[in-house]
């Protein structure tokens, strides 16, 4: 059998005689033996040694009995056989480890550093329950147990953890399927449904952005602004909104551009009307001219311990809009759907799906968006009759005024 238990003891029979007195192993008794004199026996530190690399001391024979045993079952039915690594110092083939080197490679790829900070909080939850486990122990079982475990989070959150478990697994199997043939392990099936999110009327949001614009305008402009945008214009998140630089807006062609969306396959582009563009140029004017590279949404002043240049963070619009509701007495709305959601869903009496995604918020399938340029003529009049329906005006289909546009 493979592997074998040794100790630098020596039977004193021998060595009277100028023996070497070297004490073998006896399987699974428990100490080891003088072959000349069975009398004397070890069961004190010994050392286990399992092929070349492998060597580990132990206190007593027993100890080192079961690690043998142990390693020994390893060899014959694991399908990877016996890994060194999982016993070295590091503990390479750890969940731990292994977590920290996916996260370090998540790093250097062209993902937000918000998705790797998500990456992070998943792996670290997980890392509760499996941090010193190794990796091939970590089978369906565990999986199904941690996700039974009340982590105080809804299923949609758990399907997106799940997400991340899978996207870290198949990084592992394709790392080491060839030294340790780990194979990929099933996830359980994560069953959630949507819930709709509040939102407000037209008429509603209007007074809510108006109030916005009470109630921050001295603070700082910009802030009304960035929420009246994206009442405007419905295809651009909160966070692509912060991050809009003084550079990507052109007045002279009027369009914004977004580099680094969140759909990742190409710039995102909104079409101005003219007044709007307008709006943002007088806006833009009211404190000295920037850097292009200048985050556009900043804050102008010092305050509160947050100086000036710096890019609002990803609370402020939010943070404002809720003031906003709270004076006007609307609870529970917050500004994502109230600009976005309120806005599509309103649009839905003047435009059908088809042109809402294609005309307002651009958000349609893969395949659609590789092959799709949006119309400019279909994007401004999009734009127009969205602003007449905000500010109360009468409304017509989008169709027929495209038609006649013609």
């Amino acid at each position: 059998m493979q592997g074998r238990i040794y100790t630098k003891q020596k039977c004193f029979e021998c060595q009277k005689s100028l023996e070497p007195g070297i004490l073998k192993y006896i399987e699974n008794k428990g100490f080891l033996q003088c072959p000349e004199h069975p009398d004397i026996t070890w069961a004190g530190p010994c050392e286990v040694r399992f092929g070349r690399k492998h060597h580990k001391r132990f206190k007593s024979v027993k100890e080192a009995e079961r690690h043998l045993n142990h390693i020994r079952y390893q060899a014959d039915n694991n399908k990877g056989g016996f890994d060194q690594r999982e016993w070295a110092k590091n503990q390479p083939l750890s969940f731990l480890s292994l977590r920290e080197k996916f996260v370090t490679l998540k790093e250097t790829q062209s993902i937000s550093s918000k998705q790797v900070q998500h990456i992070k909080r998943v792996l670290d939850e997980a890392g509760k329950s499996w941090d010193y486990m190794q990796i091939k122990e970590i089978t369906e079982g565990e999986i199904d147990d941690f996700f039974l475990i009340d982590h105080g989070v809804g299923n949609k959150t758990l399907a997106n953890w799940k997400t991340v478990l899978h996207d870290f697994w198949t990084w592992i199997v394709r790392r080491e399927k060839r030294r340790s043939k780990i194979e990929m392990p099933e996830f359980p099936e994560i069953k959630y449904e949507l819930e709709m999110k509040k939102i407000v009327n037209m008429e509603d949001q209007q007074y809510i952005i108006e109030e916005v614009k009470r109630i921050s305008w001295e603070d700082n402009p910009r802030i009304w602004l960035g929420i009246r945008l994206m009442a405007w214009y419905p295809k651009v998140r909160p966070g692509e909104m912060l991050d809009l630089r003084e550079g990507h807006v052109n007045y002279k062609d009027n369009w914004i551009v977004f580099p680094d969306p969140k759909e990742k396959n190409k710039p995102k582009f909104i079409h101005l009307l003219p007044e709007h563009s307008e709006l943002i140029q007088k806006i833009q004017s009211m404190v000295p001219s920037a850097l292009p590279e200048m985050y556009f949404f900043r804050h102008l002043k010092t305050k509160s311990g947050v100086k000036a240049g710096v890019k609002f963070g990803p609370k402020v619009f939010n943070k404002w809009w809720k003031k906003a509701c709270k004076n006007m007495g609307i609870d529970g709305v917050s500004v994502y759907p109230g600009v976005k959601h309120s806005t599509v869903t309103a649009l839905g009496k003047i435009m059908s799906p088809e042109e809402i995604q294609h005309d307002v918020t651009g958000h349609v399938s893969d395949a659609f968006k590789r092959y799709f340029l949006p119309d400019v003529k279909r994007a401004i009049i999009a734009s127009r009759k969205l602003t007449e329906m905000q500010a109360g005006q009468h409304l017509v289909n989008i169709s027929d005024h495209i038609k006649s546009a013609k």
